[in-house]
């Protein structure tokens, strides 16, 4: 049984419940996005489409995720694999700032 019919449910489930799915999606999203920045350094990894779907989700929560994606994109494209891990870094970085309160206090690194 996956975590949103878990959360479907509990009685009283309400809008609550779907938020709390969807903030444990994005926080794995954004794992995900974190991991890329030290796979990248061995792997190819445009086209891989579990990153992809976690940059989505990423992007389509921060107020400028648009803009992110498409930098994602280019730095995903850099040939040198160690100014190209540090570009996803600050990417990713930019990310989980802008999308701030919806992840738990341990996915924001403190």
């Amino acid at each position: 049984m996956d975590r949103k019919q878990q959360l479907s449910n509990v009685s009283f489930g309400g809008a609550w419940s779907e938020q709390i799915a969807d903030d444990e999606a994005l926080a794995l999203a954004v794992a995900r996005l974190d991991g890329a920045v030290i796979d990248t350094m061995a792997v190819d990894l445009r086209g891989d489409p579990e990153l992809e779907e976690a940059l989505a989700r990423a992007a389509a929560a921060h107020p400028k995720g648009a803009m992110l994606a498409k930098a994602w994109g280019r730095a995903l494209a850099m040939p040198n694999p160690d100014l190209r891990s540090a570009e996803l870094k600050r990417i990713a970085t930019a990310l989980r700032v802008g999308i701030g309160a919806r992840l738990p206090a341990h996915d924001k690194g403190e």
